[in-house]
């Protein structure tokens, strides 16, 4: 079993997780079930998107009606985003089958409906590349809800690894109380606060290896195998505990200013509806996503909406402070403003630094940490000019770095330490991001999500970085920055990809759409 040194590696393994014959030949083989709704009970079939765009689409607040909102978010593009099939071609690799888990959270459809086979997409069909379409999350039922029993034979112990519980009718969940007084619609309408709990974001947003777990059916998606854990730093977080504004949804579904009708259906007006972006991290992968595709069922002003957006939130995640508590000394003071991690979601790629520049009297620059520049690089073995971070040595860098234990690595014949093969490892090797407010180290350590080579204490939502000022200096500049996807992480993906041109589609994309160039998400300026 994958990160348990109880278990040997030879040719020839049978591994029993919940009662399901796992048989390995040569190397593991992805066979856990899951707990949820499953493809063959009820033959579910999820809203073609085509048929929400006829009501959601333009409404009486224009371009940010449901539809056209959601086509700028990259929930929409889950299932195109060429990191991501990259990343799928990598771990179906490593594990042969693995990829079936990765499909449940970016194209639901698929999965309920029996295309993620084969494992790397091939069977997807025009609607499943839509990702996370409308029904995914408008027919989700909350699993501790009585009637939840009813649409799955067994229910998920925690939120996690899209261990989805799907109401088979058509009937659209969300936060308003159905009114049979607007006429007949081509669904049913059912009010739930689950549709606008942060408790719904966390079915795909706390991610596990499953390979890792006891019993999978029993134990918290939280409690092995960490992937990824945003949902988890929310719910420990302060955020989760206020009674209002403390959803996911709060920040990355805004609302539509000054409220109006959600639908051409009927003219009923509301106080307010949010947008269905939703806005997130991404603000590069949009562009590489239309160029691989060729724009097909795509709405690029859209996109370039959700791009805007996405700049625009991330300049709220953070704050920096200046100081300078004695000569020659400056403190800065970086404080984590969201309601989770700084910076979080896939940790693979996505890193966040602090650019430093030192001024003299003249306005000449002595010094810079951080610097983000070209450098000579290669590709499959061709030399290529690259931008990456130059001199990591001397910059404080923020960032998750999972890895191969020592025994892993053996078992693999792998090297131990940090990798991007995120199916195979085991360990945290680094994770010094920030906590949120209301952090708490033992909350956060059982949910497997502790800082790994930084300290934090209880409470602690922000970090402070000391710095020795060059000599003359009279001015500093600090700057917070910000990437969603890395020069190295790019290069891996494509050199580790020999099964099909993902990786080289991603590069090129990657190349003609500005290589990901990073946000300053915060600055601040000082005088010692």
């Amino acid at each position: 079993m994958i990160g348990n040194p109880r278990y040997p590696t030879p040719p020839r393994l049978l591994l029993l997780l919940s009662g399901v014959a796992l048989v390995v030949t040569g190397s593991l083989r992805a066979d856990v079930p899951l707990p949820g709704t499953q493809p063959e009970e009820g033959r579910i079939t999820l809203g073609n998107v085509s048929q929400c765009r006829m009501c959601h689409a333009r409404t009486a607040s224009g371009p940010l009606g449901p539809f056209e909102s959601w086509q700028g978010g990259m929930m929409a593009q889950a299932a195109r985003d060429p990191v991501f099939r990259a990343a799928l071609a990598i771990a179906n690799q490593d594990i042969p089958g693995v990829g079936e888990y990765c499909l449940r959270c970016h194209t639901p459809s698929a999965w309920l409906e029996g295309r993620s086979k084969p494992p790397d997409g091939k069977a997807l069909n025009r609607d499943d590349l839509h990702g996370v379409s409308c029904a995914a999350c408008h027919q989700l039922i909350d699993p501790k809800a009585p009637e939840a029993v009813r649409f799955a034979k067994q229910l998920p112990p925690s939120p996690g690894n899209a261990m989805m519980v799907m109401d088979r009718r058509p009937r659209m969940r969300g936060p308003y109380r159905d009114d049979r007084r607007v006429g007949p619609r081509p669904h049913e309408v059912e009010q739930s606060a689950f549709t606008a709990s942060g408790h719904l974001c966390g079915t795909c947003h706390d991610v596990s290896n499953p390979l890792q777990a006891r019993d999978p059916a029993t134990q918290p998606a939280w409690a092995y195998g960490h992937i990824e854990r945003t949902y988890s730093e929310w719910l420990l977080s302060e955020f989760a505990g206020r009674e209002k504004g403390g959803s996911c949804q709060s920040c990355h579904y805004p609302r539509v200013p000054g409220g109006g009708s959600p639908t051409s259906f009927t003219n009923r007006p509301r106080a307010y509806f949010v947008e269905h972006g939703p806005v997130g991290g991404s603000t590069w992968v949009q562009q590489a996503t239309w160029l691989v595709w060729n724009g097909r069922d795509m709405n690029r002003l859209a996109l370039k909406r959700g791009q805007r957006k996405a700049r625009k939130l991330l300049q709220t995640a953070a704050t920096l402070e200046l100081s300078f508590p004695a000569p020659g000394r400056a403190t800065l003071r970086i404080t984590n403003n969201t309601g989770h991690k700084l910076p979080s979601g896939y940790p693979e790629g996505r890193r966040m630094w602090l650019n430093i520049r030192y001024y003299n009297g003249e306005g000449l620059l002595i010094d810079e940490l951080g610097r983000y520049g070209e450098r000579d690089d290669t590709l499959a073995g061709d030399p290529v000019r690259v931008p990456t971070l130059l001199d990591p040595q001397r910059t404080r860098v923020y960032e998750n770095r999972p890895g191969i234990s020592p025994a892993q690595a053996a078992r693999y014949g792998m090297k131990a330490g940090p990798s991007f093969h995120f199916v195979l490892n085991d360990v945290i090797t680094k994770d010094n991001r920030i906590p949120p407010r209301g952090f708490a180290n033992a909350a956060f350590a059982e949910h497997q999500c502790q800082p790994v080579g930084a300290t934090y204490a209880d409470g602690q939502h922000w970090d402070i970085v000391t710095l020795e000022l060059p000599p003359e200096t009279t001015r500093v500049e600090a700057r917070l920055m910000y990437q969603s996807v890395s020069w190295e992480y790019v290069k891996f993906l494509v050199e580790e990809n020999h099964t099909d041109t993902w990786g080289r589609r991603l590069y090129e994309a990657w190349d003609k759409t500005g290589r990901c160039p990073p946000e300053v998400i915060a600055s601040t300026v000082a005088t010692p």
